[in-house]
This record gives C-alpha cells, sequence and structure tokens, in this order.
C-alpha cells in the first residue's frame, strides 16, 4: 500500500528530476537497495528472540530501547503526517477546491485510526480483503493507459552513469521502502512464523512493489514525456484524468481513482499507526492493552504536525530533503548495530554455557 501510496504525490518526478537520463538504473538499484535493508533486518530477526519490534529491541539493546523506539515512532509521525498533508493537498487542488483541507485530514486520519485500533485479525482481515481489489482496479487503470505510452525513447536508460546524482536519486526513493519496522512486528502475528515463510513473503513484497512503481514510471513518463513530468505538480494525477469513457467502458474512472487512493492512503496509515501502538504498548507495558489509546494519541500527533506543513512544496522538500537521508542513516546504524550487538551477545552465551 505504501508504495501506491507514495506514487500518487511525487513519483516519480522526483527521481527523474534528480537522476535524469539515468532513471531506470535508480529505479533498479532502488529496488536493490530495498532487498539490502531488508535482507539485514531478516539476519536480525534469525539471530533474536521472537517478539513483536519492541521485544526484540528490548533483548537487543535492554535499557537503550525506548529512545531508540522513540526515534523511529517520530520518523514514522513525520512520514505518516506528511503523506498525509499530501494527499489531502492533492484532494483539494484537483478534486475538491471548497473542501477545507482540516475537513479532508481529519476523515482520512480518523479512519485510519479506527482501523489500527482494532485487533491485529481485524486490521489483517480488512487490508486482505481491499488489498486484492485496490490493486486489481489499480492494475485495470494503468492497462487502459498504456494505449496512451508512445515516449517510448524517454524510457530507455543512459549508457553514460552520472554516479552522484544517482545517488541522490536513489536516496529519494527511500520512504517508498520504509517497511522494516511493520516487517519485524507484522511477523509475530502470522501463523507458523518460519524464517523462510518470512523471507519469501518480505521478498515477494519488494518484487510486487518493484512492479507497481515500474510500471507507474511506464505510463507516466512514457504518456506525456519526462518534461512535461517535471513540470507538473501531480503528473500522476493529470495522466489518469485523461481518462474517460471514449478509452473504456467506465463513464466515470474518476471513481476508481479515488477509490484506489483512498484506500491505499487510509490502510497505509492504519498500518503504521498499529504498529506504533502496538510497540509503545508492549515496551512499557509489556502488553497490548494501550494500544488503541497509543493509536489515537499518535493520529492526533499526526494531525497537528500536517497543519505545520502548509504546502506540496514545503511537504516534497521535508520528505526528500529530512526524511529519506536522517531515517535511512537511523536505519542502517541501528540495523547494522543491532546485529553485532546480538552475534556478540549470542557468541558469550553459547561460550558460557556450551551444549
Amino acid at each position: 500500500m505504501s508504495i501506491v501510496t507514495g506514487a500518487i504525490f511525487i513519483w516519480p518526478q522526483a527521481i527523474l528530476l534528480l537522476a535524469g537520463d539515468d532513471t531506470p538504473w535508480a529505479i533498479l538499484a532502488s529496488i536493490a537497495m530495498a532487498v539490502v535493508m531488508s535482507s539485514l533486518a531478516l539476519i536480525w530477526m534469525n539471530i533474536t528472540p521472537s517478539g513483536i519490534l519492541a521485544d526484540r529491541m528490548r533483548h537487543t539493546w535492554h535499557g537503550f530501547a525506548w529512545p531508540i523506539l522513540f526515534i523511529h515512532i517520530t520518523l514514522c509521525l513525520i512520514l505518516d503526517a506528511t503523506m498525509l498533508a499530501l494527499f489531502a493537498q492533492m484532494l483539494s487542488a484537483v478534486f475538491y477546491p471548497l473542501t477545507p483541507l482540516w475537513a479532508m485530514k481529519l476523515m482520512i486520519a480518523a479512519e485510519s485510526a479506527w482501523f489500527a485500533s482494532r485487533s491485529f485479525h481485524v486490521l489483517a482481515r480488512n487490508i486482505q480483503f481491499w488489498f486484492p481489489i485496490l490493486m486489481l482496479l489499480l492494475f485495470l487503470l494503468i492497462t487502459i493507459e498504456w494505449t496512451n505510452v508512445h515516449c517510448w525513447w524517454a524510457l530507455r536508460p543512459s549508457t553514460h552513469i552520472v554516479v552522484h546524482p544517482l545517488l541522490q536519486a536513489i536516496l529519494s526513493t527511500w520512504f517508498l521502502w520504509k517497511q522494516n519496522e511493520v516487517s519485524v512486528t507484522v511477523a509475530h502475528f502470522v501463523r507458523s512464523p518460519t524464517q523462510m515463510l518470512i523471507r519469501k513473503l518480505t521478498l515477494g513484497a519488494i518484487l510486487f512493489q518493484g512492479i507497481v512503481i515500474s510500471l507507474i514510471y511506464v505510463i507516466t513518463v512514457g504518456s506525456i514525456g519526462p518534461y512535461a513530468v517535471l513540470r507538473l505538480r501531480w503528473p500522476l494525477v493529470y495522466v489518469l484524468s485523461n481518462q474517460s469513457s471514449h478509452t473504456f467502458y467506465l463513464s466515470r474512472p474518476g471513481l476508481i481513482i479515488l477509490l484506489i487512493w483512498t484506500g491505499a492512503i487510509v490502510f497505509y496509515l492504519a498500518a503504521h499507526l498499529f504498529c506504533m501502538g502496538v510497540n509503545l504498548s508492549k515496551l512499557f507495558t509489556k502488553s497490548y492493552n494501550l494500544t488503541p489509546i497509543a493509536v489515537w494519541v499518535f493520529t492526533i500527533l499526526e494531525i497537528v504536525i500536517t497543519f505545520f506543513i502548509p504546502t506540496p512544496t514545503t511537504a516534497t522538500h521535508l520528505l526528500l530533503d529530512f526524511f529519506n537521508p536522517v531515517d535511512l542513516s537511523v536505519s542502517v546504524i541501528v540495523l547494522v548495530t543491532s546485529i553485532l550487538i546480538r552475534l556478540i551477545a549470542n557468541a558469550l552465551h553459547a561460550k558460557q554455557h556450551p551444549a
């Protein structure tokens, strides 16, 4: 869901602006980055006692677990608030110019919080029900738009790679792949969560998300060209708005577009809110009893943060210039250090308690 949500707002504008003709290479490298980061998380999970993220952090960091979790929650709140602000700004600019921004933010956030405050099984059943429907509708729209792809020349990768802009472009995609915390938390609730199953699900999700962002890149750049993508505020919105009853039998494809986007942002926020809530509750109370309260507190904080993000330009700068570099750096440092700590702790334990 996070991929579809992110694609609405600035994909593929930011990566195209930074990488230029090297964008296809940047997309492939971005997927590789996601595989590497997920692999590090899987290694850490494999050498840590079972549990959700808070449990594994407590086993690894002991008394330092709570400040690390606080940093994670803070960054996640910034990301979610930015996405919520961007979504409301897009709706206001394109679909509902007379509806107050605060009303749209409040409705979306409240719906997300309602799902997140339920039990994991209720949230999972709703996502399992809606996810195939939303993805089917998305691929339906992509299939319709495929007939408008004519700028195939713009999709050819460059033969001369410029390293520094390429690295910047790869970094600009990190917000699309921030899922390790969710994966580690949710894996505990999976029935018979073997390492092989978790590995397959994680890599399968990355592959699926990679296909989605690649297809969106193709239909956006291939339909209107790279120069138009760079000059439009919402390039994907513009591309999909060209669909009408003359291109397909649906009389109101805009309703499908709104359903996909709204469903994506709601479940995206709900998944993050649920994970933040259960981890905070488990870390401080060693139970899930405070999860609903924590979820609603986080929701209120997200709504408050959105009022400090007045424009799409501000949100984009916050996402690309602050969140991406800071969160990726924190994630790498925490994951690598956690692996080293667990390896040392496991080696000492094996030495003190030989089989």
